[in-house]
């Protein structure tokens, strides 16, 4: 089995996020859950969203991640 530590990691930081009431930190991973949905071409929202099948629906789902990451980021201070 291999070791996950990112996996774990990102637990724990949920885990403290919610013990202190932290709304920044769904703001960091939204937007970090953003990036791979732009180096592939694929993002997932209930399903998998392809930028080549329905290119539309795919920009309207990032661009919501990433506006509603940033406003957890500055809701949060």
């Amino acid at each position: 089995m291999k070791f996950k530590w990112r996996t774990i990691l990102g637990l724990v930081l949920m885990y403290i996020a919610v013990a202190l009431n932290w709304q920044w930190i769904w703001g960091v991973l939204s937007l970090y859950w953003v990036l791979p949905g732009f180096f592939t071409g694929v993002t997932y929202f209930i399903e998998p969203i392809s930028r080549r099948e329905n290119p539309i629906l795919y920009w309207i789902i990032l661009i919501t991640w990433v506006a509603f990451g940033i406003g957890m980021i500055f809701t949060g201070f």
